[in-house]
């Protein structure tokens, strides 16, 4: 209930349209220091580390794999 005068189908209007540019660009917003960027710096480092290991160690198990099929059908003959 906002006031005992107002009807219980009455409907209050809050007029702050012209403060919604800076509502949204405030809601919207964050603030990065220095010292928070650098460490995202280097866990974006890290990160990339990671997936080029895992690349060269899938390429490694595919290379492997593909010489055993290779080697396997060559034993029984099914390939020059």
């Amino acid at each position: 209930m906002v006031s005992r005068e107002l009807e219980a189908e009455s409907v209050v209007v809050f007029d702050e349209a012209h403060n919604i540019d800076n509502v949204c660009i405030e809601a919207l917003s964050v603030d990065i220091d220095g010292r928070a960027l650098e460490r995202a710096t280097r866990g974006l480092g890290r990160l990339q580390q990671e997936v080029n290991r895992v690349k060269r160690t899938d390429a490694d198990r595919l290379r492997d794999e593909y010489k055993s099929l290779v080697d396997g059908l060559a034993e029984r003959g099914l390939v020059g």
